[in-house]
C-alpha cells in the first residue's frame, strides 16, 4: 500500500470535517483499477492508494470500516456503485465531471483526480446527482436502446436511399416509399439485364438490407408494445397522458427522468434538468441570454421536441373561432413565432410541458385545462383508453413490413 503524506498545499486549506464525523473518500472509478482517497480518522494522514475490482467492493463490505460518504465523479458506473455503498450503509456522492474539472489542480493522473474529488466533497453547497435505482436505470436503458434501433432504421433506409440515388433513383421521404423504390427497380434491372453483375449484387445488397430492416422493426415493436402496456398500468404515467400530445413513450420517458418530483423544487427547475432553460452571461449589470445547453437528457429532449413540435402545429393551423383550441395559447405562439424562428417556439413549449408534467405528479391529479391554457387533452384520463406509441404504430408496421417482404421476395427471385 503507498501512502502520501500530506502536503503543505493540503495544509493550506485545511477542508473542514464532515458535520456528522463521517470518513470522506474520493474515488476515482474505472473499469479494472480504483484510486482511492481519503485521510485515517484523527490523524492528517492521507491514503491515495489504488484498489482492484474486488478489493474495492472489500474496502466498502469491510464491517470494521466506519460510515463513510463516498464521493465519486459522474460516469458510466456511478450509479451502480452508488447503490453499492447504500447496500452496506454508506452514503454516495456523485459529482458532475465538469465541477470536478474546474478544481483539477496540475497534471491530469488518477491519483490528481481521487484527491480533487476528495476536496471537493469537503465544499459546501456543491451540486450533486442523485443515484438512480435499479428499475430506475434498467427503463432508462429501455428508453436509450429504443433510440438505438431508431437510428439503426433510419440508417438502414438512408443507405438504401443513397444507392438507389447513386443509380440515377430519386425516392420520396419514408421507409415503405424507400422499399416500395427498391422492389420496382429490381424488377426494371430483371427485364433489362438479367445476368447482369450489377443485378446480382443488388439482390444480395436488397437481401441482406430486408434481413436487418425486419429485424430491427421486430425489436422495436416488442419494445413499444411494452412501454405502451407498462404506461397503461403505472399511475405517474397515466397522470401524464393526461397533458395534450404526450403518449406512453414521452410519458415514460418524463416519470423515468424525473423519477420522484421531490426531486425538484418547482417546475422550473425540472425543466432547466432537463435542459429547456436557456444559459446566460453577462458582467457589470448587463446579462445576454444564450441558446439551450448541450446538459439535460438527450434521449427526453428528443422525446418532448415531437409533442411540441405537434402542439405548436395544432395551433398553427387552427382557423379562427375554433373551439378546440383555447385563444391563449394561439395568441401566445402566435405572438412568439412572429418575434422569433420555429424552433425557439417548439423549445419553449417543451419547457411548458416540462414544468406542467411536474405539478401533475407533484399533485398527483390528471391534468385541468382550466389551470392552464394548452390545448385540450387527445387522450382521455387515466382510467380510459391508452394512446399508442405514435412511431410504434401496428398499422404503419404492418405496411412497411409488406413492402420489405415485397422488395425482398423480387430480390430472392432467381
Amino acid at each position: 500500500m503507498n501512502s502520501n503524506n500530506t502536503s503543505a498545499s493540503t495544509q493550506a486549506q485545511a477542508p473542514a470535517a464532515d458535520p456528522e464525523g463521517r470518513m470522506i473518500v474520493g474515488v476515482d472509478l474505472a473499469k479494472k483499477v480504483f484510486q482511492v482517497c481519503y485521510r485515517i480518522p484523527g490523524t492528517k494522514k492521507i491514503i491515495n492508494h489504488q484498489l482492484t475490482r474486488a478489493k474495492f467492493r472489500e474496502f466498502l463490505m469491510d464491517p470494521n470500516m466506519p460510515r463513510m460518504l463516498v464521493a465519486m465523479e459522474a460516469c458510466g458506473s456511478s450509479h451502480y456503485w452508488g447503490n453499492f455503498c447504500l447496500k452496506y450503509h454508506h452514503e454516495p456522492m456523485i459529482i458532475p465531471a465538469e465541477t470536478v474539472h474546474g478544481y483539477q489542480l496540475g497534471n491530469k493522473d488518477d491519483a490528481n483526480d481521487a484527491r480533487c474529488i476528495w476536496q471537493v466533497a469537503f465544499m459546501p453547497g456543491v451540486k450533486t446527482v442523485r443515484v438512480r435505482t435499479p428499475d430506475n436505470m434498467a427503463m432508462m436503458a429501455l428508453l436509450r436502446f429504443r433510440e438505438t434501433l431508431k437510428k439503426s432504421k433510419n440508417m438502414l433506409v438512408s443507405g438504401v436511399r443513397a444507392m438507389l440515388y447513386e443509380m440515377g433513383k430519386a425516392t420520396p421521404e419514408g421507409a415503405e416509399a424507400v422499399m416500395s423504390k427498391l422492389k420496382e427497380f429490381i424488377e426494371e434491372l430483371d427485364r433489362e439485364e438479367p445476368d447482369s453483375l450489377r443485378s446480382e449484387v443488388l439482390k444480395l445488397l436488397a437481401t441482406n438490407a430486408c434481413n436487418r430492416l425486419k429485424a430491427v422493426i421486430s425489436s422495436e415493436q416488442t419494445i413499444d408494445d411494452f412501454i405502451t402496456g407498462h404506461a397503461g398500468s403505472d399511475k405517474d404515467c397515466r397522470l401524464l397522458m393526461t397533458i395534450p400530445f404526450i403518449g406512453p413513450v414521452a410519458a415514460l420517458a418524463i416519470a423515468t427522468v424525473m423519477a420522484c418530483p421531490d426531486n425538484f423544487g418547482n417546475g422550473r427547475q425540472f425543466a432547466d434538468y432537463c435542459g429547456f432553460a436557456p444559459c446566460h452571461t453577462g458582467t457589470g449589470g448587463k446579462v445576454a441570454v444564450l441558446g439551450l445547453p448541450a446538459k439535460g437528457n438527450r434521449c427526453l429532449k428528443r422525446v418532448l421536441y415531437e409533442p411540441a413540435v405537434g402542439m405548436y402545429t395544432r395551433a398553427k393551423l387552427s382557423l379562427p373561432g375554433d373551439d378546440d383550441v383555447p385563444e391563449a395559447l394561439s395568441d401566445w405562439i402566435m405572438s412568439m413565432s412572429d418575434r422569433k424562428p420555429m424552433k425557439k417556439v417548439v423549445c419553449a413549449i417543451a419547457n411548458k410541458l416540462c414544468r406542467i408534467s411536474w405539478a401533475v405528479l407533484k399533485s398527483g391529479s390528471p391534468y385541468e385545462q382550466k389551470k392552464s391554457s394548452l390545448i385540450p387533452p387527445s387522450v382521455q384520463g387515466p382510467d380510459g383508453k391508452v394512446r399508442t406509441c405514435k412511431y410504434g404504430k401496428k398499422s404503419d408496421a404492418k405496411k412497411l413490413k409488406e413492402a420489405i417482404a415485397a422488395a425482398e421476395a423480387v430480390a430472392m427471385r432467381a
